[in-house]
Protein backbone atom coordinates (compact mmCIF):
# COMPACT_ATOMS: atom_id res chain seq x y z
CA UNK A 1 0.00 0.00 0.00
CA UNK A 2 2.98 2.34 0.32
CA UNK A 3 2.95 2.94 -3.43
CA UNK A 4 -0.77 3.79 -3.46
CA UNK A 5 -1.53 6.72 -5.74
CA UNK A 6 -4.00 9.49 -4.89
CA UNK A 7 -6.18 8.72 -7.89
CA UNK A 8 -6.79 5.20 -6.58
CA UNK A 9 -8.45 6.59 -3.43
CA UNK A 10 -11.10 8.77 -5.02
CA UNK A 11 -13.31 10.46 -2.38
CA UNK A 12 -16.33 9.29 -4.39
CA UNK A 13 -15.75 5.78 -3.03
CA UNK A 14 -16.24 7.05 0.51
CA UNK A 15 -19.36 9.06 -0.31
CA UNK A 16 -20.92 6.17 -2.27
CA UNK A 17 -20.27 3.71 0.56
CA UNK A 18 -21.81 6.18 3.03
CA UNK A 19 -24.93 6.53 0.86
CA UNK A 20 -25.40 2.74 0.80
CA UNK A 21 -24.87 2.49 4.57
CA UNK A 22 -27.44 5.23 5.22
CA UNK A 23 -29.97 3.42 3.04
CA UNK A 24 -29.38 0.23 5.06
CA UNK A 25 -29.74 2.27 8.24
CA UNK A 26 -33.12 3.52 7.06
CA UNK A 27 -34.28 -0.04 6.36
CA UNK A 28 -33.24 -1.28 9.83
CA UNK A 29 -34.63 1.77 11.66
CA UNK A 30 -35.72 -0.13 14.79
CA UNK A 31 -32.38 -1.93 15.15
CA UNK A 32 -29.76 0.46 13.73
CA UNK A 33 -26.81 -1.28 15.38
CA UNK A 34 -27.41 -4.33 13.20
CA UNK A 35 -26.04 -2.17 10.41
CA UNK A 36 -23.85 0.40 12.10
CA UNK A 37 -21.87 -1.89 14.39
CA UNK A 38 -20.55 -4.24 11.64
CA UNK A 39 -19.96 -1.26 9.36
CA UNK A 40 -18.07 0.55 12.12
CA UNK A 41 -15.88 -2.45 12.99
CA UNK A 42 -15.14 -3.12 9.33
CA UNK A 43 -14.24 0.53 8.70
CA UNK A 44 -11.96 0.64 11.73
CA UNK A 45 -10.16 -2.50 10.56
CA UNK A 46 -9.84 -1.14 7.01
CA UNK A 47 -8.59 2.20 8.29
CA UNK A 48 -5.96 0.53 10.49
CA UNK A 49 -4.77 -1.59 7.56
CA UNK A 50 -4.47 1.52 5.38
CA UNK A 51 -2.53 3.42 8.06
CA UNK A 52 -0.13 0.52 8.54
CA UNK A 53 0.31 0.37 4.78
CA UNK A 54 1.39 4.02 4.61
CA UNK A 55 -1.87 5.74 3.58
CA UNK A 56 -2.14 7.63 6.86
CA UNK A 57 -4.67 10.36 6.01
CA UNK A 58 -7.23 8.23 4.14
CA UNK A 59 -6.83 5.47 6.71
CA UNK A 60 -7.47 7.90 9.54
CA UNK A 61 -10.56 9.25 7.78
CA UNK A 62 -12.01 5.77 7.23
CA UNK A 63 -11.19 4.77 10.80
CA UNK A 64 -12.78 7.84 12.36
CA UNK A 65 -15.92 7.36 10.31
CA UNK A 66 -15.94 3.76 11.52
CA UNK A 67 -15.83 4.98 15.10
CA UNK A 68 -18.66 7.44 14.46
CA UNK A 69 -20.95 4.89 12.78
CA UNK A 70 -22.07 2.91 15.89
CA UNK A 71 -22.07 6.08 18.01
CA UNK A 72 -24.77 7.83 15.96
CA UNK A 73 -27.65 5.60 17.16
CA UNK A 74 -26.35 5.85 20.73
CA UNK A 75 -25.98 9.65 20.78
CA UNK A 76 -29.17 10.28 18.78
CA UNK A 77 -31.61 7.57 19.92
CA UNK A 78 -35.02 7.59 18.30
CA UNK A 79 -34.09 10.34 15.83
CA UNK A 80 -33.46 8.54 12.54
CA UNK A 81 -33.59 11.65 10.35
CA UNK A 82 -30.96 13.35 12.51
CA UNK A 83 -28.81 10.23 12.35
CA UNK A 84 -29.06 10.36 8.57
CA UNK A 85 -28.13 14.05 8.50
CA UNK A 86 -25.10 13.58 10.75
CA UNK A 87 -24.00 10.49 8.85
CA UNK A 88 -24.22 12.29 5.50
CA UNK A 89 -22.44 15.35 6.87
CA UNK A 90 -19.58 13.31 8.33
CA UNK A 91 -19.15 11.42 5.06
CA UNK A 92 -18.97 14.67 3.09
CA UNK A 93 -16.49 16.11 5.58
CA UNK A 94 -14.36 12.99 5.11
CA UNK A 95 -14.57 13.37 1.33
CA UNK A 96 -13.39 16.98 1.68
CA UNK A 97 -10.42 15.86 3.78
CA UNK A 98 -9.52 13.22 1.19
CA UNK A 99 -9.76 15.84 -1.56
CA UNK A 100 -7.40 18.11 0.34
CA UNK A 101 -5.00 15.22 0.85
CA UNK A 102 -5.15 14.39 -2.86
CA UNK A 103 -4.32 17.95 -3.86
CA UNK A 104 -1.55 18.22 -1.27
CA UNK A 105 0.09 15.01 -2.47
CA UNK A 106 -0.35 15.92 -6.13
CA UNK A 107 1.07 19.42 -5.66
CA UNK A 108 3.87 18.32 -3.35
CA UNK A 109 7.13 16.58 -4.04
CA UNK A 110 5.59 13.14 -3.87
CA UNK A 111 3.21 13.43 -6.80
CA UNK A 112 2.14 15.41 -9.80
CA UNK A 113 -1.01 16.85 -11.25
CA UNK A 114 -2.08 15.74 -14.68
CA UNK A 115 -2.01 12.00 -14.01
CA UNK A 116 -4.79 9.44 -14.17
CA UNK A 117 -6.15 6.67 -12.01
CA UNK A 118 -8.54 3.76 -12.48
CA UNK A 119 -6.98 2.80 -15.83
CA UNK A 120 -7.19 6.29 -17.22
CA UNK A 121 -10.88 6.91 -16.53
CA UNK A 122 -10.29 9.32 -13.58
CA UNK A 123 -8.13 12.44 -13.88
CA UNK A 124 -6.06 13.61 -10.93
CA UNK A 125 -5.65 17.27 -11.79
CA UNK A 126 -6.60 20.72 -10.62
CA UNK A 127 -10.01 20.74 -12.28
CA UNK A 128 -10.99 17.52 -10.53
CA UNK A 129 -9.75 18.84 -7.18
CA UNK A 130 -11.51 22.20 -7.43
CA UNK A 131 -14.75 20.56 -8.54
CA UNK A 132 -14.64 18.19 -5.60
CA UNK A 133 -14.00 21.01 -3.15
CA UNK A 134 -16.91 23.06 -4.50
CA UNK A 135 -19.31 20.11 -4.70
CA UNK A 136 -18.55 18.50 -1.36
CA UNK A 137 -18.47 21.84 0.47
CA UNK A 138 -21.82 22.83 -1.06
CA UNK A 139 -23.44 19.50 -0.18
CA UNK A 140 -21.98 19.63 3.33
CA UNK A 141 -23.57 23.05 3.90
CA UNK A 142 -26.88 22.13 2.27
CA UNK A 143 -27.59 19.20 4.64
CA UNK A 144 -27.80 21.28 7.88
CA UNK A 145 -29.22 24.22 5.95
CA UNK A 146 -32.22 22.22 4.80
CA UNK A 147 -32.74 19.82 7.71
CA UNK A 148 -35.28 21.86 9.69
CA UNK A 149 -36.93 23.15 6.51
CA UNK A 150 -37.51 19.63 5.19
CA UNK A 151 -38.70 18.46 8.59
CA UNK A 152 -41.33 21.20 8.80
CA UNK A 153 -42.57 20.41 5.29
CA UNK A 154 -42.67 16.71 6.25
CA UNK A 155 -40.57 15.70 3.29
CA UNK A 156 -37.35 14.80 5.11
CA UNK A 157 -37.57 11.13 4.27
CA UNK A 158 -34.84 8.55 4.72
CA UNK A 159 -33.65 8.80 1.13
CA UNK A 160 -32.80 12.51 1.26
CA UNK A 161 -29.22 12.28 2.54
CA UNK A 162 -28.33 9.23 0.40
CA UNK A 163 -29.65 11.06 -2.66
CA UNK A 164 -27.64 14.16 -1.78
CA UNK A 165 -24.54 11.99 -1.41
CA UNK A 166 -25.16 10.26 -4.73
CA UNK A 167 -25.79 13.58 -6.46
CA UNK A 168 -22.52 14.89 -5.02
CA UNK A 169 -20.71 11.73 -6.17
CA UNK A 170 -22.02 12.20 -9.70
CA UNK A 171 -21.03 15.87 -9.75
CA UNK A 172 -17.55 15.23 -8.38
CA UNK A 173 -17.03 12.31 -10.73
CA UNK A 174 -18.08 14.49 -13.65
CA UNK A 175 -15.29 16.92 -12.76
CA UNK A 176 -12.74 14.09 -12.77
CA UNK A 177 -14.08 12.08 -15.73
CA UNK A 178 -11.43 11.44 -18.36
CA UNK A 179 -13.37 9.27 -20.79
CA UNK A 180 -16.82 9.23 -22.38
CA UNK A 181 -18.14 6.27 -20.39
CA UNK A 182 -17.31 7.88 -17.05
CA UNK A 183 -18.96 11.11 -18.19
CA UNK A 184 -22.19 9.30 -19.07
CA UNK A 185 -22.24 7.38 -15.78
CA UNK A 186 -21.57 10.53 -13.75
CA UNK A 187 -24.28 12.46 -15.60
CA UNK A 188 -26.88 9.77 -15.00
CA UNK A 189 -26.03 9.39 -11.32
CA UNK A 190 -26.30 13.11 -10.55
CA UNK A 191 -29.31 13.65 -12.83
CA UNK A 192 -31.51 10.89 -11.43
CA UNK A 193 -30.69 11.88 -7.87
CA UNK A 194 -31.63 15.50 -8.60
CA UNK A 195 -34.83 14.48 -10.41
CA UNK A 196 -36.03 12.73 -7.25
CA UNK A 197 -34.84 15.49 -4.91
CA UNK A 198 -36.64 18.15 -6.96
CA UNK A 199 -39.92 16.23 -6.52
CA UNK A 200 -39.58 15.50 -2.80
CA UNK A 201 -42.73 17.47 -1.95
CA UNK A 202 -45.21 14.98 -3.35
CA UNK A 203 -48.25 17.06 -2.38
CA UNK A 204 -46.83 20.29 -3.80
CA UNK A 205 -47.86 20.79 -7.42
CA UNK A 206 -44.92 23.13 -8.08
CA UNK A 207 -42.41 20.55 -6.82
CA UNK A 208 -43.91 17.81 -8.98
CA UNK A 209 -43.99 20.13 -11.98
CA UNK A 210 -40.35 21.12 -11.51
CA UNK A 211 -39.29 17.49 -11.19
CA UNK A 212 -41.17 16.49 -14.35
CA UNK A 213 -39.81 19.46 -16.34
CA UNK A 214 -36.30 18.76 -15.15
CA UNK A 215 -36.62 15.08 -16.02
CA UNK A 216 -38.03 15.60 -19.51
CA UNK A 217 -35.67 18.39 -20.54
CA UNK A 218 -32.72 16.69 -18.87
CA UNK A 219 -33.44 13.40 -20.61
CA UNK A 220 -33.58 15.11 -24.00
CA UNK A 221 -30.32 16.98 -23.34
CA UNK A 222 -28.62 13.80 -22.12
CA UNK A 223 -29.76 11.95 -25.24
CA UNK A 224 -28.37 14.71 -27.47
CA UNK A 225 -25.08 14.68 -25.56
CA UNK A 226 -24.86 10.90 -25.68
CA UNK A 227 -25.47 10.86 -29.42
CA UNK A 228 -22.73 13.45 -29.90
CA UNK A 229 -20.34 11.32 -27.84
CA UNK A 230 -21.23 8.27 -29.91
CA UNK A 231 -20.32 10.16 -33.07
CA UNK A 232 -17.05 11.21 -31.44
CA UNK A 233 -16.23 7.56 -30.77
CA UNK A 234 -17.21 6.65 -34.32
CA UNK A 235 -14.96 9.38 -35.74
CA UNK A 236 -11.91 8.80 -33.55
CA UNK A 237 -12.20 5.19 -32.38
CA UNK A 238 -11.36 6.19 -28.81
CA UNK A 239 -13.25 6.78 -25.55
CA UNK A 240 -10.52 8.66 -23.68
CA UNK A 241 -10.68 12.45 -23.97
CA UNK A 242 -6.92 13.04 -24.51
CA UNK A 243 -6.88 10.44 -27.29
CA UNK A 244 -9.96 12.05 -28.86
CA UNK A 245 -8.24 15.45 -28.72
CA UNK A 246 -5.15 14.04 -30.40
CA UNK A 247 -7.20 12.31 -33.11
CA UNK A 248 -9.24 15.41 -33.95
CA UNK A 249 -6.04 17.15 -34.97
CA UNK A 250 -5.54 14.60 -37.75
CA UNK A 251 -6.69 15.16 -41.33
CA UNK A 252 -7.85 11.53 -41.46
CA UNK A 253 -10.87 12.20 -39.23
CA UNK A 254 -14.13 12.85 -41.18
CA UNK A 255 -14.74 16.59 -40.84
CA UNK A 256 -18.53 16.43 -41.32
CA UNK A 257 -18.94 13.77 -38.65
CA UNK A 258 -16.81 15.73 -36.19
CA UNK A 259 -18.80 18.91 -36.90
CA UNK A 260 -22.10 17.21 -36.09
CA UNK A 261 -20.60 15.66 -32.94
CA UNK A 262 -19.28 19.03 -31.82
CA UNK A 263 -22.70 20.67 -32.25
CA UNK A 264 -24.53 17.92 -30.35
CA UNK A 265 -22.03 17.87 -27.50
CA UNK A 266 -22.14 21.67 -27.27
CA UNK A 267 -25.94 21.69 -27.04
CA UNK A 268 -26.00 19.00 -24.37
CA UNK A 269 -23.35 20.67 -22.23
CA UNK A 270 -24.93 24.12 -22.67
CA UNK A 271 -28.16 22.72 -21.22
CA UNK A 272 -26.36 21.33 -18.18
CA UNK A 273 -24.57 24.65 -17.67
CA UNK A 274 -27.83 26.64 -18.26
CA UNK A 275 -26.43 28.96 -20.91
CA UNK A 276 -29.03 30.95 -22.85
CA UNK A 277 -31.02 29.90 -24.82
CA UNK A 278 -30.68 26.43 -23.26
CA UNK A 279 -31.64 27.72 -19.80
CA UNK A 280 -35.43 27.44 -20.07
CA UNK A 281 -35.63 24.68 -17.46
CA UNK A 282 -33.80 26.64 -14.76
CA UNK A 283 -36.38 29.25 -13.54
CA UNK A 284 -39.24 26.75 -13.13
CA UNK A 285 -37.06 24.06 -11.56
CA UNK A 286 -35.39 26.50 -9.18
CA UNK A 287 -38.75 27.90 -8.10
CA UNK A 288 -40.62 24.63 -7.68
CA UNK A 289 -37.98 22.42 -6.06
CA UNK A 290 -37.52 22.48 -2.27
CA UNK A 291 -35.27 25.44 -1.54
CA UNK A 292 -32.43 23.39 -0.06
CA UNK A 293 -32.39 21.29 -3.25
CA UNK A 294 -32.37 24.49 -5.29
CA UNK A 295 -29.34 25.65 -3.31
CA UNK A 296 -27.52 22.41 -4.12
CA UNK A 297 -28.34 22.72 -7.82
CA UNK A 298 -27.27 26.37 -7.95
CA UNK A 299 -23.95 25.90 -6.17
CA UNK A 300 -22.77 22.37 -6.95
CA UNK A 301 -24.39 21.42 -10.25
CA UNK A 302 -23.05 24.57 -11.88
CA UNK A 303 -19.50 23.66 -10.86
CA UNK A 304 -19.84 20.08 -12.15
CA UNK A 305 -21.36 21.16 -15.47
CA UNK A 306 -18.61 23.71 -16.05
CA UNK A 307 -16.00 21.09 -15.20
CA UNK A 308 -17.44 19.00 -18.03
CA UNK A 309 -17.43 22.02 -20.35
CA UNK A 310 -13.81 22.83 -19.51
CA UNK A 311 -12.63 19.28 -19.98
CA UNK A 312 -14.47 18.76 -23.25
CA UNK A 313 -13.31 22.12 -24.64
CA UNK A 314 -9.68 22.04 -23.53
CA UNK A 315 -8.95 18.31 -23.67
CA UNK A 316 -11.26 16.79 -26.30
CA UNK A 317 -11.69 19.77 -28.65
CA UNK A 318 -8.54 21.92 -28.40
CA UNK A 319 -7.84 21.47 -32.11
CA UNK A 320 -11.28 22.95 -32.91
CA UNK A 321 -10.90 25.95 -30.65
CA UNK A 322 -11.23 28.43 -33.49
CA UNK A 323 -14.68 26.93 -34.18
CA UNK A 324 -16.24 26.48 -30.74
CA UNK A 325 -14.72 29.51 -28.98
CA UNK A 326 -16.65 32.17 -31.01
CA UNK A 327 -19.87 30.17 -30.67
CA UNK A 328 -19.40 29.85 -26.92
CA UNK A 329 -18.60 33.56 -26.70
CA UNK A 330 -21.95 34.35 -28.34
CA UNK A 331 -23.76 32.07 -25.87
CA UNK A 332 -21.89 33.70 -22.97
CA UNK A 333 -22.84 37.19 -24.15
CA UNK A 334 -26.49 36.17 -24.59
CA UNK A 335 -26.53 34.60 -21.13
CA UNK A 336 -25.03 37.63 -19.43
CA UNK A 337 -27.45 40.05 -21.04
CA UNK A 338 -30.63 37.99 -21.05
CA UNK A 339 -30.25 36.69 -17.49
CA UNK A 340 -29.68 40.18 -16.10
CA UNK A 341 -32.60 41.73 -17.99
CA UNK A 342 -35.01 38.89 -17.23
CA UNK A 343 -34.21 39.02 -13.50
CA UNK A 344 -35.22 42.69 -13.39
CA UNK A 345 -38.90 41.87 -13.94
CA UNK A 346 -39.15 38.94 -11.51
CA UNK A 347 -40.81 39.14 -8.10
CA UNK A 348 -40.05 35.66 -6.73
CA UNK A 349 -36.61 35.47 -5.09
CA UNK A 350 -35.90 31.96 -6.34
CA UNK A 351 -36.69 32.95 -9.91
CA UNK A 352 -34.47 36.02 -9.52
CA UNK A 353 -31.63 33.79 -8.35
CA UNK A 354 -32.35 31.37 -11.22
CA UNK A 355 -31.94 34.08 -13.85
CA UNK A 356 -28.94 35.31 -11.89
CA UNK A 357 -27.40 31.84 -12.31
CA UNK A 358 -27.87 32.15 -16.08
CA UNK A 359 -25.97 35.44 -15.96
CA UNK A 360 -23.19 33.91 -13.89
CA UNK A 361 -22.90 31.01 -16.32
CA UNK A 362 -22.06 33.61 -18.96
CA UNK A 363 -19.39 35.18 -16.75
CA UNK A 364 -17.78 31.80 -16.00
CA UNK A 365 -17.81 30.92 -19.72
CA UNK A 366 -15.43 33.82 -20.39
CA UNK A 367 -12.66 31.81 -18.76
CA UNK A 368 -13.44 28.84 -21.00
CA UNK A 369 -13.41 31.00 -24.13
CA UNK A 370 -9.98 32.33 -23.14
CA UNK A 371 -8.49 28.85 -23.77
CA UNK A 372 -5.57 29.52 -21.45
CA UNK A 373 -4.16 28.41 -18.14
CA UNK A 374 -5.25 31.70 -16.60
CA UNK A 375 -8.74 31.21 -17.97
CA UNK A 376 -8.95 27.72 -16.47
CA UNK A 377 -7.86 28.97 -13.06
CA UNK A 378 -10.22 31.94 -13.29
CA UNK A 379 -13.25 29.76 -14.06
CA UNK A 380 -12.46 27.37 -11.20
CA UNK A 381 -12.10 30.32 -8.83
CA UNK A 382 -15.30 31.90 -10.10
CA UNK A 383 -17.35 28.75 -9.58
CA UNK A 384 -16.18 28.41 -5.99
CA UNK A 385 -16.89 32.05 -5.15
CA UNK A 386 -20.30 31.85 -6.83
CA UNK A 387 -21.13 28.73 -4.81
CA UNK A 388 -20.51 30.31 -1.40
CA UNK A 389 -22.41 33.47 -2.34
CA UNK A 390 -25.40 31.47 -3.60
CA UNK A 391 -25.48 29.28 -0.50
CA UNK A 392 -25.52 32.31 1.77
CA UNK A 393 -28.42 33.80 -0.20
CA UNK A 394 -30.44 30.59 -0.23
CA UNK A 395 -29.86 30.12 3.49
CA UNK A 396 -31.70 33.37 4.15
CA UNK A 397 -34.45 32.41 1.69
CA UNK A 398 -34.95 29.13 3.58
CA UNK A 399 -35.20 30.97 6.91
CA UNK A 400 -37.87 33.31 5.55
CA UNK A 401 -39.79 30.55 3.77
CA UNK A 402 -40.00 28.45 6.92
CA UNK A 403 -42.22 31.10 8.54
CA UNK A 404 -44.23 32.01 5.47
CA UNK A 405 -44.85 28.45 4.28
CA UNK A 406 -44.98 29.54 0.65
CA UNK A 407 -43.24 31.53 -2.04
CA UNK A 408 -40.63 34.10 -1.02
CA UNK A 409 -41.26 37.23 -3.01
CA UNK A 410 -40.02 40.79 -2.77
CA UNK A 411 -43.15 41.61 -0.77
CA UNK A 412 -42.27 38.81 1.65
CA UNK A 413 -38.88 40.29 2.58
CA UNK A 414 -40.10 43.87 2.74
CA UNK A 415 -38.79 45.39 5.97
CA UNK A 416 -36.59 42.37 6.75
CA UNK A 417 -33.76 44.74 7.67
CA UNK A 418 -35.83 45.95 10.63
CA UNK A 419 -37.37 42.68 11.78
CA UNK A 420 -34.24 40.50 11.25
CA UNK A 421 -31.26 42.79 10.64
CA UNK A 422 -28.66 39.99 10.84
CA UNK A 423 -30.35 37.84 8.21
CA UNK A 424 -30.95 40.87 6.01
CA UNK A 425 -27.27 41.77 6.36
CA UNK A 426 -26.20 38.25 5.31
CA UNK A 427 -28.51 38.36 2.29
CA UNK A 428 -27.21 41.81 1.37
CA UNK A 429 -23.63 40.54 1.66
CA UNK A 430 -24.44 37.55 -0.56
CA UNK A 431 -26.08 39.83 -3.13
CA UNK A 432 -23.07 42.16 -3.12
CA UNK A 433 -20.86 39.14 -3.77
CA UNK A 434 -23.07 37.95 -6.62
CA UNK A 435 -22.97 41.48 -8.03
CA UNK A 436 -19.15 41.46 -7.89
CA UNK A 437 -18.70 44.33 -5.44
CA UNK A 438 -15.11 44.73 -4.09
CA UNK A 439 -14.14 43.10 -0.78
CA UNK A 440 -16.40 40.12 -1.47
CA UNK A 441 -15.64 36.70 -2.94
CA UNK A 442 -17.66 37.44 -6.06
CA UNK A 443 -15.45 40.38 -6.93
CA UNK A 444 -12.36 38.15 -6.84
CA UNK A 445 -13.91 35.59 -9.19
CA UNK A 446 -15.32 38.14 -11.61
CA UNK A 447 -12.06 40.10 -11.74
CA UNK A 448 -10.14 36.94 -12.59
CA UNK A 449 -12.40 35.87 -15.47
CA UNK A 450 -12.47 39.41 -16.88
CA UNK A 451 -8.67 39.60 -16.68
CA UNK A 452 -8.31 36.24 -18.44
CA UNK A 453 -10.74 37.33 -21.14
CA UNK A 454 -8.89 40.57 -21.86
CA UNK A 455 -5.53 38.76 -21.90
CA UNK A 456 -6.89 36.31 -24.48
CA UNK A 457 -8.19 39.09 -26.72
CA UNK A 458 -11.91 38.83 -25.90
CA UNK A 459 -12.24 42.47 -24.90
CA UNK A 460 -15.70 42.89 -26.45
CA UNK A 461 -17.00 39.96 -24.41
CA UNK A 462 -15.59 41.45 -21.20
CA UNK A 463 -17.23 44.79 -22.06
CA UNK A 464 -20.58 42.99 -22.35
CA UNK A 465 -19.83 41.33 -19.02
CA UNK A 466 -19.26 44.72 -17.40
CA UNK A 467 -22.49 46.09 -18.87
CA UNK A 468 -24.33 43.00 -17.67
CA UNK A 469 -22.88 43.51 -14.19
CA UNK A 470 -24.25 47.04 -14.13
CA UNK A 471 -27.72 45.79 -15.09
CA UNK A 472 -27.53 42.92 -12.60
CA UNK A 473 -26.60 45.34 -9.83
CA UNK A 474 -30.04 46.87 -10.38
CA UNK A 475 -32.00 43.82 -9.24
CA UNK A 476 -29.54 42.98 -6.48
CA UNK A 477 -29.82 46.51 -5.08
CA UNK A 478 -33.58 46.35 -5.57
CA UNK A 479 -33.73 43.41 -3.16
CA UNK A 480 -31.53 45.24 -0.65
CA UNK A 481 -33.69 48.34 -0.94
CA UNK A 482 -36.87 46.37 -0.26
CA UNK A 483 -35.30 44.90 2.88
CA UNK A 484 -33.85 48.07 4.37
CA UNK A 485 -35.84 50.99 2.97
CA UNK A 486 -39.42 49.75 3.12
CA UNK A 487 -41.80 48.83 5.92
CA UNK A 488 -43.04 45.29 6.41
CA UNK A 489 -46.46 44.93 4.71
CA UNK A 490 -48.10 43.30 7.72
CA UNK A 491 -46.64 45.70 10.30
CA UNK A 492 -49.32 46.56 12.86
CA UNK A 493 -50.03 50.19 13.72
CA UNK A 494 -48.96 51.52 17.07
CA UNK A 495 -52.29 50.95 18.90
CA UNK A 496 -50.81 50.31 22.30
CA UNK A 497 -51.87 46.65 22.27
CA UNK A 498 -48.60 44.95 23.17
CA UNK A 499 -49.90 41.42 22.70
CA UNK A 500 -51.20 42.03 19.21
CA UNK A 501 -48.05 43.89 18.17
CA UNK A 502 -45.92 41.11 19.59
CA UNK A 503 -47.88 38.45 17.72
CA UNK A 504 -47.59 40.38 14.46
CA UNK A 505 -43.89 40.86 15.06
CA UNK A 506 -43.39 37.13 15.67
CA UNK A 507 -45.29 36.33 12.47
CA UNK A 508 -42.77 38.36 10.51
CA UNK A 509 -39.65 36.81 12.05
CA UNK A 510 -37.89 34.08 10.02
CA UNK A 511 -37.36 30.67 11.58
CA UNK A 512 -33.77 29.77 12.40
CA UNK A 513 -32.34 26.48 13.62
CA UNK A 514 -28.84 25.59 14.72
CA UNK A 515 -27.91 23.88 11.47
CA UNK A 516 -29.37 26.58 9.26
CA UNK A 517 -27.72 29.34 11.28
CA UNK A 518 -24.32 27.62 11.24
CA UNK A 519 -24.36 26.79 7.52
CA UNK A 520 -25.57 30.24 6.48
CA UNK A 521 -23.07 32.00 8.76
CA UNK A 522 -20.21 29.86 7.45
CA UNK A 523 -21.18 30.65 3.84
CA UNK A 524 -21.27 34.36 4.63
CA UNK A 525 -17.93 34.11 6.42
CA UNK A 526 -16.37 32.45 3.37
CA UNK A 527 -17.71 35.29 1.20
CA UNK A 528 -15.89 37.77 3.42
CA UNK A 529 -12.70 35.77 3.96
CA UNK A 530 -12.16 35.08 0.27
CA UNK A 531 -13.01 38.68 -0.59
CA UNK A 532 -10.59 40.14 1.97
CA UNK A 533 -7.81 37.53 1.67
CA UNK A 534 -7.97 36.05 -1.85
CA UNK A 535 -4.25 35.31 -2.16
CA UNK A 536 -4.45 31.70 -0.92
CA UNK A 537 -7.31 30.77 -3.25
CA UNK A 538 -5.69 32.46 -6.25
CA UNK A 539 -2.36 30.77 -5.56
CA UNK A 540 -4.04 27.38 -5.29
CA UNK A 541 -5.93 28.00 -8.54
CA UNK A 542 -2.72 29.03 -10.29
CA UNK A 543 -0.92 25.87 -9.16
CA UNK A 544 -3.89 23.65 -9.93
CA UNK A 545 -4.45 24.97 -13.46
CA UNK A 546 -3.32 21.68 -14.95
CA UNK A 547 -5.39 19.28 -17.04
CA UNK A 548 -4.81 15.70 -18.14
CA UNK A 549 -4.06 16.09 -21.85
Amino acid sequence: MSDLQPGQLAPELLATAAALVLLLLAVSRRRPQLVMLPVGLGSIALGAWMVLGGAVVPGAVVGLLGVAAPLLPVLLPGRPTLQQAWGGGLALAGALVLTGWQLAVALGDGGALGVTGWRGSIAVDGLAGFTRITVYLSALLVIPMGYGYLQERRINRAEVEPLILLAAVGMALLGAANDLVTIVVALEVLSFALYVLAGLARRDRRSQESSLKYFVSGAVASAVLLYGMALLYLATGSLELPAIGAALGSVLVPAALVAVALVLVAVGVAFKVALAPFHLWAPDVYQGAPTSVTALMAAATKAAAFALLLRMALVAFPALGDVWAPALAVLAAASMLYGAVAALVQADLKRILAYSSVTHAGYAAIGVVARSTDGLGATMTYLLTYAVGSLAAFGVVIAVERRRRGEVTLATIRGLGRTSPLLAGILALALLSLAGIPLTAGFVGKLEVFRAGVAAGWTWLVVIGVLSSVVAAGFYLRIAGVMFLEEAPDAAPATGDADEDGDDEDARLPVLSTGLSAATALSAALVLVVGLQPALLLELAAQASVLVR
